[in-house]
């Protein structure tokens, strides 16, 4: 999904003012203008989703919003990344975000894809209870081009271990659920 004002939704004005309103920044620290957030998932009800930003080039930020929470994190990017191709797949955080009482949590993983173009699938062991790959491309302010792959499984599901997501040409192929370290 590209950046700009003119994309946003309804939908994801109020995600993007959730975001803005949400005590997630440290005092000090600037909260992203809108037009360098991306919306990677929108949920129900409105204003609850994963937006994501680049605060610079070797760094990427999610913040997940809930009706019962918001967190955020950020993950470094290998500061030398290959020209074609580099991978980076984020750890899993738990998407309820609602407490012990919800057991029936879902699990997100949000991997970053740079310098080529997909669609991306499910190969190998497709995990039977994943939820589709969400895939948004996202050109920030910066001039840089990533695309953030989302996708979701229940907690206490098995994963194939040689579950893997791949291009539709197979030049780009990495394990779905196994992550990076940051900085990797």
């Amino acid at each position: 999904m590209p950046l700009g004002a003119a994309m946003i939704t309804a939908e994801d004005a109020k995600l993007i003012e959730a975001y803005r309103n949400e005590a997630l920044f440290p005092a000090g620290h600037a909260v992203p203008a809108t037009s360098e957030v991306a919306v990677l998932r929108r949920r129900q009800p409105a204003g609850t989703g994963d937006v994501a930003w680049m605060p610079d080039a070797n760094t990427y930020c999610l913040v997940s919003i809930r009706e019962r929470g918001s967190d955020r994190t950020c993950f470094g990017l290998a500061a030398k990344r290959k020209p074609q191709g580099y991978v980076h797949v984020g750890r899993l955080t738990p998407h309820g975000l609602s407490g012990a009482a919800d057991r029936h949590q879902l699990w997100l993983n949000v991997t970053v894809v740079e310098n080529t173009s997909g669609p991306f699938t499910y190969t190998g062991g497709t995990p039977k209870h994943a939820t589709p790959i969400q895939e948004s491309t996202v050109r920030f302010p910066s001039g840089r081009t990533m695309i953030f792959l989302t996708y979701e499984f229940p907690e206490a599901t098995h994963i194939p271990r040689d579950a893997e997501i791949c291009s539709n040409s197979r030049t780009v192929c990495f394990k779905a659920f196994q992550p990076n370290a940051v900085g990797q």
